[in-house]
């Protein structure tokens, strides 16, 4: 199941990114030629901003996300990676449930208030559920993993145990 989810992420996130560099591609090309298209800015910023969330829960899957772990590591030395992971997962599941909350919400009032684009004539309060679909995701991924740190099933390496894993 992870594996699908890992491909149909990538996926997701390298189609709004071809269509983003092609938007822009056109764009520049427009310009030269004087044609008024105003839609490619936004349409590349509303790929753009769609690939971001998308990509974020593709990186949480892949662990290969930023982490600073100076303090997390020293605390791990006293009392094991475990409790440090498993403090780690709770605090990032939850900041996770509730921006998907928060983005739910947003969507919603979004379609009481619809702020349109100009050139597109697109709600943009529709992002709000892209926003919601990476959030989720992400908090599956991570209350998963969390699942496998308090069972056992995990080391409690956050880093998915790569040797010399950069930090």
């Amino acid at each position: 199941m992870r594996a699908f989810g890992a491909r149909l992420l990538f996926a997701s996130a390298a189609l709004l990114l071809a269509g983003m560099a092609l938007s822009l591609f056109f764009q520049v090309v427009a310009r030269e030629a004087r044609l008024p298209v105003d839609w490619t800015e936004e349409l590349s910023r509303f790929a753009f901003i769609a690939m971001v969330f998308l990509a974020s829960a593709y990186a949480t899957l892949r662990r290969r996300h930023l982490r600073v772990s100076v303090f997390s590591d020293l605390v791990a030395r006293w009392v094991g990676p475990r409790p440090v992971a498993a403090f780690h997962l709770v605090i990032l599941v939850a900041f996770e449930a509730v921006m998907v909350v928060y983005s739910a919400l947003n969507f919603v009032e979004g379609l009481r208030f619809a702020n349109i684009s100009p050139a597109i004539g697109f709600n943009q309060n529709h992002l709000f559920v892209v926003m919601s679909v990476g959030f989720a995701a992400s908090a599956l991924i991570n209350a998963a993993d969390l699942l496998a740190v308090l069972s056992g099933r995990s080391d409690g390496q956050l880093d998915g145990g790569r040797a010399g894993a950069e930090r």
